[in-house]
This record gives structure tokens, C-alpha cells and sequence, in this order.
């Protein structure tokens, strides 16, 4: 979800949203979703797209990771919603909570805003894409050597130590994955996999100890990247940068092994203006990593129908409410047949 401050709510126009799944049979399970809108700057639109992906668990996964982003990239395609921002905010102030906020009302997936990247939009890419800091699973003596906190740099325990077998990072130089986003460096201990006896203590712990879990090795697999301006974004405004403020982990919670992270950060308050020919030179937001998939939209639609007929069946077999439903529709079924037999006897 993305938040806007109430006071330049007016400000925002067009908004898009898209998704993807990339996991068992293209579902949901795994993949990604986005919310693209733009910024009025007087008569001009500055555009920001906000992406929050999970991606395949596992430390051998790593292949599986990257292909997962491909599939990101080729199968997000962002549709146009209509959102009358002042309206529906205005209504719900007034107490008319059943005004929808969102409506979609068309398919652009040809239009040139349509892609994961695109020439005139900032973007930001967050959540769990577990990226590992090994390939294999740690043995039981590994656990002894797992991260503790300690300033000194020089210590076997300090998390540095860790950090520089960050698959993530690997993969980025490398250009294999999350083509062209950038990272702040990264100075707060792995986001995961805590115990069940940290999450038991997160709002007691006095943090002098990190209690993690002996079958995972700790990582950093809770990221926020983003894109840095163009090349010809420079050129016409040369002062213009990305400044990062901060880069850090939130506090364990109760209800999740993995540690929230959190990126602020301004962006100049400038729009990113198409680019000439000879100015487009090699950026990623022309010339993207991978096209989009033509069947992206027939894809999503089947993985959407598995989807709603797999969270039926769970519902019905996995909580105790669909059990109630089903043993109701049996003893329903069981007795409407014992009725329609008794008049059919009679």
C-alpha cells in the first residue's frame, strides 16, 4: 500500500496497479504487485512506481530467485484504475464509507507506462526476496558462529563477517538480478530467520542477545532498492541526486521471523523528462533486461482462477469454519436425502 499525506492528496493523478505471481503454477503464493501514480508539478507529472515482490525461499534457490525476477519483470504490467482522489476522499470524510476508491476502467498494457520500467518514472523495488548469505543449509556446529551483536568489526560474531557472502549483492554486480537498482549500504544485522523463542520475547528483549533459528543461516533477505536518475536527468540538472537519509531494520515482532526494513529517502522534485536518442545511451529504463511476455494477461487470469479454487479447498479443509461448512453441507445433504426417500416410500 502506498500513503500520501493528506494535505497533497490533490496532487496525485493516474494511478496504476499490477501483479504477478511467480509461484506454484504462475500463483500468488510468490511474485509481485505495484501501485504507479503520478505527482503534479504545476502543469507537469512526476512518476513513481512503488513495487513489493516475495520471491523463492530456500538457500539453494538462488537460480530459482533470479529467474523469479525475469518473470517479474516480463509478466508486471501496470493497468490505468480511475481514482478520483478529491472525491473519494472527500466522501469518506463526510462519513460515506461505501464509496470505492478505486475502479478500474481500462487494459493500457500497450501503452509506453505500461512496463516494470519506464523511461519517466522513479521506482522502488521492497520486500522479502530472499537472497541468502549461502547455498546450502547451515550444519549443526554453524550455529555457534551465527551473528551476535558487537561493535567490533574484528570479531568473528560481528554480521559483517556474513555480509560479504550476500547472495543479493553478488547478483547485482553481477547484473543477473534486479537489473540496474541500486541498495544503501547495508549496516543493520540479517532480517532473518529468528527463532520462535525471539519472536516469544520480541517486545521483552533486551537486545544483547540474537536468538536465531538453527536451520536457516541469517540473512538479509528483507530489501529496499531503488532507481537511481538517468543519465539525462543528470545532464539537464546536474545538482540533482537521490539522497538517502536512512537505511535500517525495524524491532523483531511478535508475529514474523524476519526483521522489517525501512529506507527514507528524498527524490529531487523534478520530473524525469523522456529522453533524446543520443541521451538514452544504455539506461534500463530503455532498454529493459527482458520484454514483456505477450500472454502476461491471459497467464495471470488462469493463475487467478487456481488461485480462488486452491483458497477454497484450503479454506474448507484447513480452518475449522470450512470444516463447520462442509460437515453442515453433508448433514444437509444427508438429511434432504433422508426426506426426499421417506416421501418417495410414502
Amino acid at each position: 500500500m502506498a500513503f500520501v499525506r493528506d494535505d497533497i492528496v490533490e496532487n496525485i493523478r493516474d494511478i496504476s496497479d499490477a501483479g504477478v505471481g511467480v509461484g506454484v503454477q504462475e500463483m500468488g503464493n510468490k511474485g509481485a504487485v505495484g501501485v504507479r501514480f503520478g505527482y503534479a508539478i504545476g502543469e507537469e507529472t512526476l512518476w513513481l512506481s512503488f513495487i513489493a515482490a516475495h520471491l523463492a525461499p530456500m538457500e539453494e534457490a538462488l537460480k530459482r530467485r533470479n529467474e523469479d525476477w525475469m518473470r517479474i519483470v516480463r509478466g508486471l504490467v501496470f493497468q490505468t484504475i480511475d481514482s478520483n482522489v478529491t472525491e473519494a476522499s472527500n466522501s469518506q470524510n463526510h462519513g460515506e464509507d461505501q464509496v470505492p476508491l478505486l475502479h478500474r476502467v481500462s487494459d493500457l498494457a500497450g501503452t509506453p507506462t505500461s512496463a516494470l520500467y519506464t523511461r519517466t518514472s522513479h521506482l522502488v523495488l521492497a520486500g522479502d526476496l530472499n537472497y541468502r548469505t549461502s547455498t546450502s543449509k547451515p550444519l549443526p556446529l554453524d550455529y555457534h558462529g551465527f551473528p551476535q551483536p558487537t561493535r567490533d568489526t574484528k570479531s568473528p560474531f560481528h554480521y559483517y563477517n556474513l555480509l560479504a557472502n550476500d547472495q543479493l549483492s553478488r547478483e547485482l554486480k553481477a547484473n543477473r538480478t534486479c537489473h540496474g537498482l541500486l541498495e544503501a549500504p547495508i549496516d543493520f544485522p540479517p532480517t532473518y530467520k529468528y527463532s520462535g523463542k525471539a519472536q516469544a520475547n520480541a517486545d521483552s528483549s533486551d537486545g544483547l542477545k540474537w536468538d536465531w533459528s538453527t536451520h536457516r543461516w541469517p540473512s538479509w533477505c528483507d530489501r529496499i532498492l531503488y532507481l537511481g536518475l538517468p543519465n539525462w536527468m543528470k545532464i539537464e540538472y546536474p545538482s540533482a541526486d537521490i539522497h538517502i537519509k536512512s537505511y535500517t531494520a525495524l524491532p523483531l515482532m511478535s508475529t514474523s521471523d524476519h526483521r522489517p526494513v525501512a529506507l527514507s529517502f528524498t527524490i529531487p522534485a523534478k520530473v524525469i523528462a523522456p529522453p533524446s536518442d543520443e541521451d538514452a545511451g544504455d539506461d534500463v529504463r530503455v532498454n529493459p533486461p527482458f520484454e514483456i511476455d505477450p500472454g502476461w494477461k491471459d497467464k495471470r487470469a488462469l493463475a487467478r482462477r487456481k488461485e480462488i479454487i486452491v483458497g477454497l479447498v484450503s479454506y474448507i479443509l484447513l480452518t475449522w469454519e470450512g470444516e463447520a461448512l462442509l460437515l453442515a453441507v453433508v448433514v444437509g445433504a444427508v438429511g434432504g436425502w433422508a426426506v426426499i426417500r421417506s416421501l418417495v416410500d410414502v
